[in-house]
């Protein structure tokens, strides 16, 4: 056996196709491209269905919390016109306590913040 012997069209075969896939991989064509990005499109498209009990949870919490909020603000205000001043300041160290504010920050900026880096990235785009 010599050394020629490993040269047989069967091997010949399988080191050009090599070669010619390491070239094509190399270059990302526009077919590559468009592939890529229906490819993406129907990752996402697959992925919104999964995403509804989360919405759906997103949206019950953020409704719980708002009638707590608005709730809250409407309480302060009544006891500010027909309370003391002293009462008002008791109920806002309460509210204060539970950090209404910053739970409703939270939920805005988590029910909102979503759809604002969602276009924030098109208009960099």
């Amino acid at each position: 056996m010599s050394f020629f012997d490993i040269f047989t069209p069967k091997t010949i075969d399988t080191a050009v196709d090599g070669i010619y896939n390491s070239v094509d991989m190399a270059f990302y064509t526009d077919e590559e491209k468009a592939k890529a990005v229906q490819k993406a499109v129907d990752t996402k498209l697959k992925m919104l269905p999964l995403y509804e009990p989360f919405k759906l949870a997103q949206r019950y919490m953020a409704f719980a919390f708002t009638v707590n909020f608005i709730l809250a603000f409407w309480v302060c205000v009544l006891i500010w016109m027909f309370g003391t001043k002293e009462q008002v300041t008791e109920f806002l160290g309460i509210v204060s306590t539970f950090q209404l504010g910053w739970i409703m920050l939270t939920i805005v900026a988590w029910y909102y913040g979503g759809g604002f880096v969602e276009s924030a990235k098109k208009s960099i785009k």
